[in-house]
């Protein structure tokens, strides 16, 4: 698992209600508006509001939801770095 990713835990999304990232032009942002479900969105090379590419998933704000939320952005990087070899 990529290390970015690996460090993700239900007290992270404390840190805000909208945080963004990047690996190169892989980008995500995790996003949520209650204490129960966390929106995940990865895309490229633009913002997320003028990005044609976005793909979101909502997961639950649980220890097991994290870890699903975790391994989905995984196989989407992974996705994206076979795409572009």
């Amino acid at each position: 698992m990529h290390p970015q990713f690996a460090i993700l835990n239900t007290r992270f999304f404390l840190r805000s209600h909208v945080y963004t990232g990047s690996i190169g032009a892989f980008r995500y942002r995790f996003a949520h508006s209650d204490s129960q479900t966390l929106h995940a969105a990865v895309y490229t090379d633009l913002c997320y509001e003028k990005a044609h590419d976005v793909t979101e998933r909502d997961f639950p704000w649980t220890d097991t939801g994290v870890e699903a939320l975790k391994a989905w952005l995984q196989e989407r990087y992974e996705s994206f770095i076979s795409e572009r070899t």
